[in-house]
């Protein structure tokens, strides 16, 4: 995942990321993959040279986990393979298309967002901000084999192979 990869360098290398980055990729995939909010919240505390509370909490919990119920923010900030792609430049360097959902080429942050509302329907179906993206999950013909690489792609993660 070329997005991840350089975020993590930037990381390592000057305790920072721009928000776009912290947002839409780390913050992205922790909540599309389900990591533990709070484990989270101390990683990014300790990785990053601004890592305040003001300023993790209200971010990490709130905008990026969507961890608050929706009281930072009006909807989960998840996103597919598509608006990563259209956000940066890293999918050209990336093995994986962010235009398809399954298969060993598909974009995991493209597999993770459609299992992602698959998951949490029932507690996003009354956001009306979050119905066109619901309606969109439903039409998917194959959405149950996105489900499947999904759980490919979240042991994977578990196990720190991806």
């Amino acid at each position: 995942m070329a997005c991840v990869s350089t975020v993590i360098d930037h990381v390592d290398a000057h305790g920072y990321a721009h928000h776009i980055e912290r947002l839409m990729v780390l913050g992205n995939l922790a909540l599309t993959a389900g990591i533990e909010p709070q484990a989270m919240v101390d990683w990014m505390w300790s990785s990053f040279v601004d890592g305040a509370e003001w300023v993790m909490l209200p971010n990490v919990i709130g905008m990026a986990l969507f961890a608050d119920g929706g009281q930072m923010a009006t909807k989960p900030y998840a996103s597919g393979g598509a608006y990563l792609n259209r956000m940066g430049n890293s999918c050209k360097a990336c093995r994986y298309d962010p235009k398809q959902r399954t298969g060993d080429n598909a974009c995991r942050f493209t597999t993770l967002y459609w299992d992602f509302l698959a998951r949490n329907e029932h507690v996003l179906a009354g956001n009306h901000r979050m119905s066109r993206q619901l309606a969109g999950m439903r039409r998917l013909s194959d959405l149950q084999a996105v489900r499947e690489r999904a759980e490919v792609v979240l042991k994977a993660l578990d196990e720190g192979t991806l």
